[in-house]
């Protein structure tokens, strides 16, 4: 969760300037309360706004920043499964 939300903040900063909500998203994920979920959520949000953007250099970026934040999720999972069957397997041999 730490890289997704290190990246989000990237993102967010970089869209200060251009989107009002920025710096308050920006405030939520810096927070100690921020979760996966509300990560996820954020995620989502940003996804459907795409949609609405008309200036496709824009578009563009906030797209490939969406996919890299997918790509670090789909391999934090990835990564943790990964030390769950270690831990089985390790467990087993006791």
């Amino acid at each position: 969760m730490e890289k997704k939300k290190q990246l989000l903040i990237k993102v967010l900063t970089k869209l200060k300037p251009y989107r009002n909500l920025a710096e308050g998203i920006l405030a939520l994920i810096e927070s100690i309360y921020i979760t996966d979920k509300t990560i996820d959520g954020i995620l989502k949000i940003m996804a459907s706004a795409l949609k609405r953007i008309r200036k496709k250099q824009e578009k563009e970026k906030i797209e490939t920043w969406i996919n890299l934040i997918k790509k670090i999720k789909k391999y934090e999972e990835k990564e943790s499964e990964n030390i769950d069957q270690e831990l089985d397997e390790k467990l087993k041999n006791i």
